[in-house]
């Protein structure tokens, strides 16, 4: 395994074997037992004032960090807490990936 989740994540997935592909589903079929049935939609509008507050989160999220001090001892499981939330993150993108192109539906 190498250092980098993503890399790792995608390891994973190469290494699990593909199903067959299925025959493609009607458009309205339910992407899961727990969703109704999604009808395919055109191109989505996203107001510029969206847009503009997406692109300020970073700005935002640097403005209101507060620094810690970490003692050297305590580096390793800082390392390991940083790595487990990147594997969860990685492993949650390729999981939904994988439904997106199971399903063909993209969710809101």
């Amino acid at each position: 395994m190498s250092s980098t989740p993503l890399f790792d994540s995608i390891a994973r997935r190469a290494e699990r074997p593909t199903p067959a592909p299925a025959a493609p589903a009607a458009p309205s079929a339910p992407t899961s037992p727990m969703t109704t049935p999604v009808e395919p939609q055109g191109p989505v509008f996203v107001p510029a004032s969206l847009v503009a507050a997406i692109e300020a989160i970073p700005t935002r999220v640097v403005a209101a960090t507060t620094a810690h001090a970490v003692a050297p001892e305590q580096l390793v499981l800082v390392e390991a807490v940083a790595d487990a939330i990147a594997r969860a993150v990685a492993d949650a993108v390729v999981t939904e990936l994988d439904r997106i192109a199971r399903d063909g539906v993209v969710r809101a």
